[in-house]
């Protein structure tokens, strides 16, 4: 995660409802994961929202 931390913008940007989210996708062994996380760009504050792997990820944000 020290790559999201020193680029947060590396994430996928989201719209709509989730607009203010970022989504970084990685992968552990074989397993996609996501890790979601807002990025307020002139305080430089990251904060982390949700990590998991995509089958309940979208879900569990609301």
């Amino acid at each position: 995660m020290e790559l999201v931390l020193t680029s947060p913008t590396i994430g996928s940007e989201k719209r709509g409802d989730l607009s203010a989210l970022f989504v970084y996708k990685f992968k552990i062994g074989k397993e996609e994961w996501l890790l979601g996380y807002t990025f307020n760009a002139s305080k430089r504050i990251l904060t982390w929202n949700a990590i998991g792997q995509h089958e309940n990820f979208y879900r569990e944000l609301n």
